[in-house]
Parts: C-alpha cells; structure tokens; sequence
C-alpha cells in the first residue's frame, strides 16, 4: 500500500503532466481555451471534436502491471488520422518526460491501428495482453 507522501508525490506528478499537456494541446490545435482534466486515480483526460485522450499518469498498482514509471497512454483518438498529431504527442511525451518521473510509456489494449503506430515508434507487446510498452529512450529515437 503507498504511503501518504507517495501518493501526495503522485497527484502532484499528475497535476504537473495535466498543465503541460494542455499548453501542448493548446498550441497544437490553436485553442484558446481547453478542458483537461484528471481524476482521483492519477488519469488525465482531453476530449474535444479533433481529439479524445486518455493517459494514467504515475500508476501505482494496476491490473496491467504498469509500474509507477511509465506513463500510460490509455486511449489516444485523433479525428484528422495521418496528420501527425499522435507523432507529435509522442514528441511532446519524450520532451517532458525528464521533468515527470518516468522512463517509459505504455499503450493500453492496442487496436491493430494503434499497435502500427506504436510499432513505428519502437513499442513491442507487453505482458499477455494487447499492452506495448517503450522506453523513452527508445522512443525518442524514433521520433528524431
């Protein structure tokens, strides 16, 4: 079971990630103004006409056996496919990544079109699900 002060460290991580990802989004999409919001259970989300995002930030226990350094993209939608917002994300995901506490990120029960991409981008299974998981590093490779 986390301690208080781990969870406190959590929700602060989940905080900053939430802030940082709607100034991308923002300049990205050329809002004004945006909602994005998180949960009590560490997830940040980001739903508009263009997009619906999804992310489980610092997860502590997990039935995916996510460890509290990846950062877990639980559902990445983009209504314009082929324009490079999800190259962008992942971009804006390895950009951050040493202000946050984490050193991979995970994709949650891919769809094959979501396994292609994270493919593309050095991601492999993980676990004996529909899981991928890549370490920053690997990823930021990719992105270059």
């Amino acid at each position: 079971m986390p301690t208080h002060e781990k969870l406190l460290q959590a929700e602060q991580v989940t905080s900053t990630f939430a802030a940082l990802l709607k100034e991308h989004l923002k300049k990205r999409f050329d809002y004004k103004r945006l909602r994005v919001s998180q949960s009590l259970s560490r997830t940040v989300f980001a739903k508009t006409a263009k997009y619906e995002l999804y992310f489980r930030v610092t997860p502590l226990a997990s039935n995916h056996g996510w460890d509290n350094h990846t950062l877990v993209i639980a559902r990445i939608c983009f209504r314009d496919q082929r324009q490079g917002h999800g190259t962008a994300l992942l971009q804006f995901l390895v950009d951050i990544a040493g202000k946050l506490p984490y050193t991979h990120i995970g994709i949650e029960q891919a769809n094959p079109d979501a396994t292609a991409f994270g493919t593309r981008f050095g991601f492999t299974r993980y676990g004996k699900g529909k899981d991928l998981l890549a370490s920053v590093d690997c990823v930021r490779k990719h992105v270059l």
